[in-house]
């Protein structure tokens, strides 16, 4: 059997799951669904981290660092941040906007995958990145993964982890789905280890990078560059996996290109 660790993105935190092995019961079942089929005789278990990055408190406005961090992300698409008043709410949306305008996706798609993405992206650099990569970390140890499929802000964490390990896992191939790894300033230079002229490391240990992004995926910025700024990483370029919601990880897991590249390497 292929030994797979699923490594979660954001907003995966249920209230109903009172320990960390029921919320890694819950995802395991959900991606089981979504690609067991596809690939038969897995052994799939998830690394849940989510109640670690979830915030006590609720607040209708977004924070400073949070705004900080979306900044970054509008540049990358050549929206200059300073053509709206305020930072705020209106800011946001206004931004967002401009985004949809460029891309010809609805404005509400661009602001759901902006406000779901960016408050754990921050969290996570501020005070989760320690905690939530000892328990992925624990995780691999323990499952010793022959693929590592990783979406969203998990493909940052794993990366992280992967490295902190390295020397102690064999892992035939790191798939990442969405990666918001390559976003300038706002990931990919607050990375541990950080780039060494200006490129980024595969971790040790790893055999085989493949990097899946759909061309709609706004957390998947800037297209195309994952390939060019890390070593060793094959891109799946113009794949479609769900044109109204370009950032779900069951549509990843369901299309045809993640279960490729899984079978490539039991071959």
């Amino acid at each position: 059997m292929t030994r797979v660790l699923g490594v979660h993105g954001v907003r995966n935190y249920k209230a109903a799951d009172s320990t960390p092995q029921l919320g890694s019961n819950r995802l395991r079942t959900d991606w089981l669904a979504a690609i067991g089929e596809a690939v038969p005789g897995l052994d799939l278990e998830t690394a849940y981290y989510a109640d670690l990055l979830r915030s006590e408190k609720q607040s209708a406005e977004p924070a400073d660092e949070e705004l900080a961090l979306v900044e970054q992300w509008a540049r990358v698409w050549g929206v200059d941040p300073s053509g709206a008043q305020g930072r705020a709410t209106g800011w946001l949306r206004w931004i967002c906007g401009q985004v949809a305008e460029r891309t010809g996706q609805k404005p509400a798609v661009v602001e759901k995958s902006v406000k779901l993405f960016f408050p754990e992206v921050t969290r996570y650099f501020a005070t989760g990145r320690a905690p939530v990569r000892e328990r992925v970390k624990a995780s691999m140890l323990r499952h010793r993964p022959d693929v590592v499929v990783a979406h969203s802000l998990g493909s940052v964490v794993a990366y992280e982890a992967l490295h902190d390990l390295a020397g102690e896992l064999d892992v035939r191939l790191l798939l990442t789905l969405g990666s918001p790894l390559a976003l300038p300033n706002a990931v990919f230079h607050r990375l541990d280890p950080g780039p060494l002229e200006g490129r980024g490391v595969r971790p040790p240990g790893v055999q085989r990078w493949v990097d899946i992004a759909d061309v709609g995926d706004f957390v998947a910025v800037p297209k195309g560059e994952l390939a060019r700024v890390f070593d060793g990483v094959e891109g799946r370029p113009e794949i479609s996996i769900a044109p109204l919601w370009p950032h779900s990880v069951l549509d990843y897991l369901k299309h045809p290109a993640v279960a490729e590249a899984i079978m490539a390497i039991t071959r």
